[in-house]
C-alpha cells in the first residue's frame, strides 16, 4: 500500500512539474501589418492565453498562458485558420522533467499529448524546445524533411513533435 501512495505521489509531482511556458508561432501568408494584426486579435480570443507578443518582420507570435491553462496546439492553429492564414511552425517551450526521450515516447503537458519522432534516447530536462512536426503546423517544405521518418499509424489527438 505504502508503494501505491508513493507512485502516485511521483506521478503527480511529474505532472505539476511538466508544464508549457510559452508557443512560438509563426504564420505564413501574411502580406501586411492588418494581416499580422488580424491573427494578434483572433489568438488573444483563445481562452487561457496571458498574453501575445508580435514580431511583424517575421511573422511570429510569443504566446504565453495564464497560470493553469490548458490551451491545445489545435486552438492556437484554428484561431491563426479563422483569421484566413495558416501554421508555418509552432515550437512549444516546456519545462520538463529528467527524461531519456525516445522515438515514440509520449508525454501529456497541459491536457495534450506529445509523441516524439527522431529522438535517439536522449536525455532531458529543464526547458526544451519541441517543434510540433504535424502537416497542419509546418510550411511545406519542412513537412517534406520529416514527412518520411512519421509513424505509419497515428493516433488522433496525438501532436508528433522533435527536439
Amino acid at each position: 500500500m505504502k508503494n501505491i501512495f508513493l507512485a502516485i505521489a511521483m506521478l503527480i509531482s511529474v505532472a505539476g512539474y511538466s508544464q508549457i511556458q510559452s508557443v512560438s508561432l509563426t504564420a505564413s501568408g501574411l502580406t501586411c501589418s492588418m494581416c499580422s494584426k488580424a491573427i494578434y486579435k483572433a489568438l488573444l480570443k483563445v481562452p487561457g492565453i496571458k498574453s501575445v507578443d508580435v514580431n511583424i518582420e517575421k511573422s511570429s507570435y510569443e504566446i504565453t498562458f495564464d497560470k493553469g491553462a490548458t490551451v491545445s496546439p489545435e486552438a492556437l492553429k484554428n484561431a491563426v485558420e479563422g483569421a484566413g492564414f495558416a501554421v508555418a511552425q509552432l515550437d512549444v517551450m516546456a519545462t520538463l522533467p529528467k527524461t531519456t526521450i525516445s522515438s515514440g515516447t509520449k508525454i501529456t503537458l497541459q491536457g495534450s499529448t506529445y509523441q516524439f519522432v527522431k529522438a535517439n534516447g536522449q536525455t532531458v530536462q529543464g526547458v526544451q524546445k519541441l517543434t510540433v512536426i504535424d502537416k497542419a503546423y509546418l510550411s511545406s517544405a519542412q513537412w517534406k524533411r520529416y514527412v518520411k521518418e512519421l509513424p505509419a499509424k497515428r493516433e488522433n489527438g496525438v501532436f508528433l513533435v522533435t527536439l
